[in-house]
């Protein structure tokens, strides 16, 4: 904690690596590899973890003081593309906890310095989506105990810490409300068995439970400040990327490492076509018309969809240039186009996979993977373009949305 305690008085540690785009684009080959093992384990293994931690993609979003890069989300979603290209499983988890970082950078200067212990790479799953059952807080001097379970933390067999959503009770300073708690992972227990799944193998979206487990109050912070784009009155992170609107990041931490499965995609549907014969006519699909407009149509649309994410991403960067967030209206624009971009690219994508026909259907070649982890990914809540057109088109129209709408 030596290091962490320095962080806090102002003295920074170095990154683990100061440039995990050119590392992570070296790994590709090698997380390809091991794709079809870290599937079959259920979760990301450890030494692929170890590799991952080395090319610094969980210090992407890390304030600088605490040895991180302090990225911005538009220089972030290229390495999470590049993972995709090895892994999907990895590539979800990398921009995931890329975007729960820029949360944890709002908590309290106390709570900073012992998630971000350089000890430990900080792996941090936020469960926040109504995940959770038979949740009990009880209020004690100087926090809460906790217990419950939930489900889909992803990651969290090599998780540092473990983000929650939950009620904390009324006490004579504070009436009850929702906030994130913050909890050592080792403090859970995992269901092992709990993840069977079409896609998304290798992420361990496991249930875990927390049984009376004492959270001081250093780790809490209101859910509606973090909504409201505020940050814990202990907090002294000074960073930019620390002020962005949650949701819309959310939302693009899930369709980076979806677009990037669909560029993993073209590269794959690329080189079965170059080698594939036609079991019915007997001809060499390289010579067939259809399939250059195909490969060449999805590249394309892919790419402009990719480059769609990371300029909306520079757009909320340079709103905050001007001293204000991005108005309701302008970020509900940004969230239907990330999840029209994820809708857009399953659709592309599928003509790929149609035009492959039956070399698709053996289990364990990479293009069977890509396409369970396609669909998994692309069907997340937050990508969803009927729920956020909905707020979207109500905006347009002048028409009021739902309270708590998280847009």
């Amino acid at each position: 904690m030596q290091q962490a305690e320095a962080a806090l008085n102002g003295a920074a540690r170095s990154p683990r690596n100061d440039n995990p785009l050119a590392a992570t684009r070296a790994l590709v080959p090698w997380l390809a590899e091991q794709a079809a093992r870290t599937e079959t384990e259920g979760r990301i293994p450890e030494d692929v973890a170890g590799r991952l931690i080395d090319a610094g993609v969980f210090d992407l979003t890390v304030p600088r003081r605490y040895g991180g890069l302090e990225l911005s989300p538009a220089e972030a979603w290229p390495v999470v593309f590049e993972v995709a290209r090895g892994c999907a499983s990895s590539a979800w988890l990398v921009g995931l906890i890329a975007a729960n970082i820029l949360m944890l950078g709002k908590f309290s200067d106390q709570a900073q310095a012992e998630v971000f212990d350089p000890q430990a790479a900080p792996v941090v799953p936020m469960l926040t989506g109504g995940v959770g059952k038979d949740i009990e807080a009880c209020a004690t001097r100087g926090g809460i105990v906790l217990s419950g379970q939930w489900r889909y933390a992803s990651g969290v067999d090599i998780a540092s810490w473990v983000g929650l959503l939950v009620t904390l009770p009324e006490t004579a300073d504070r009436k009850a409300a929702p906030a994130i708690v913050l909890v050592p992972a080792s403090e859970f227990a995992i269901d092992h068995d709990s993840w069977n799944v079409l896609g998304m193998r290798g992420t361990g979206s496991k249930t875990v439970t927390l049984s009376r487990v004492f959270v001081p109050q250093h780790r809490f912070l209101d859910w509606a400040t973090l909504q409201a784009g505020g940050c814990h009155p202990d907090c002294s992170t000074e960073g930019a990327i620390y002020r962005l609107p949650l949701n819309a990041i959310f939302a693009m931490s899930v369709a980076a490492p979806t677009l990037g499965v669909a560029s993993a995609v073209v590269e794959s549907f690329r080189d079965v076509v170059a080698t594939r014969v036609s079991a019915g006519t007997g001809q060499a699909q390289v010579d067939d018309r259809l399939s250059h407009i195909r490969l060449a149509s999805a590249d394309a649309t892919i790419s402009m969809l990719r480059d769609t994410l990371v300029t909306d991403s520079r757009r909320l960067m340079d709103s905050l240039g001007t001293g204000a967030m991005l108005g309701i209206e302008a970020r509900a624009a940004i969230r239907t186009r990330i999840a029209r971009s994820a809708e857009l690219a399953r659709s592309e994508t599928q003509g790929l996979f149609g035009a492959i026909g039956g070399a698709i259907l053996p289990t364990g070649s990479r293009i069977e993977r890509l396409f369970r982890d396609l669909h998994a990914m692309s069907s997340h809540f937050l990508l969803q373009t009927d729920v956020i057109g909905e707020l979207h088109g109500r905006l347009m129209l002048g028409l009021d949305i739902p309270a708590g709408a998280r847009v």
